[in-house]
């Protein structure tokens, strides 16, 4: 359908044209039913992944796996995008402010890059205390997932950059930004799209889980200060990346 020009001026302002309280939205940037079945689709293959969580299955055609994985990642954006679309809200609306140029690329990937140093410390220690209170256990499925062969640690990247881009558009930019919209609360788009990225992960268990939900709020506190995904993509991926490459090493060294 053809938009007339008058009609532009309703049209949600992006956020590289001055949008000063984002990522709090005027208004929902999606239909609330859309939302409603973004989130039984979520939950409901969190669940259906817990269910078949066993070892042996996941230790078997990783490069299967990781490649129908990418294209649940994939089909998940495209439902994103279908809400925000409804709407006539630019994607630029949900990634943030634009900031081009190699040093504004390196800037992020710096503080991507202490950000994700400072957030491993704090999951450690959030593990440590889980451990203790017996709610985190040693993490089966995600060994018997990672990558062992060259291939397959080249998919695992390929896999983890998706993941990395399509994770923090959907949790950090969609989700955020609908429950943000609710009175003008920041505070309850965060806690909402924090528990469901938790949520999210239910192959890996309850202790993980919890982890996962404090590891999610880190990334909004990220995306916030930044006023762009970019960055959360950055540390986003290459956590995941570098996660799988280690777990493959450890395995090939006998460590684990």
């Amino acid at each position: 359908m053809k938009i007339s020009e008058n009609s532009a001026e309703e049209l949600p302002v992006p956020a590289e044209q001055g949008a000063s309280g984002w990522p709090v939205p005027p208004q929902p940037v999606a239909p609330w039913w859309h939302t409603a079945i973004v989130l039984a689709v979520i939950l409901g293959v969190s669940v259906l992944s817990s269910v078949q969580a066993k070892e042996a299955l996941l230790a078997q055609h990783h490069l299967k796996h990781y490649a129908f994985t990418m294209a649940w990642e994939l089909a998940l954006a495209a439902l994103a995008w279908w809400g925000i679309r409804m709407r006539r809200i630019p994607i630029r609306q949900l990634l943030g402010e634009r900031r081009a140029g190699v040093k504004a690329w390196l800037t992020d990937f710096g503080v991507a890059l202490i950000f994700w140093l400072m957030a491993s410390v704090v999951l450690a220690a959030i593990s440590s205390l889980l451990r203790l209170l017996h709610l985190l256990r040693v993490q089966k499925a995600v060994m018997a997932i990672a990558p062992q062969t060259g291939w397959e640690i080249v998919t695992w990247v390929a896999l983890s950059i998706t993941a990395g881009i399509v994770e923090e558009f959907v949790f950090r930019g969609y989700l955020l930004q609908q429950f943000s919209s609710i009175g003008n609360r920041l505070w309850l788009g965060v806690l909402v799209s924090s528990l469901l990225f938790g949520a999210a992960h239910g192959y890996e268990g309850v202790g993980a889980m919890i982890a996962i939900v404090a590891f999610g709020a880190m990334f909004c506190a990220l995306t916030i200060q930044r006023k762009s995904l970019r960055a959360g993509m950055m540390a986003h991926a290459w956590h995941d990346s570098l996660t799988g490459i280690l777990l493959a090493i450890a395995k090939h060294l006998r460590m684990i």
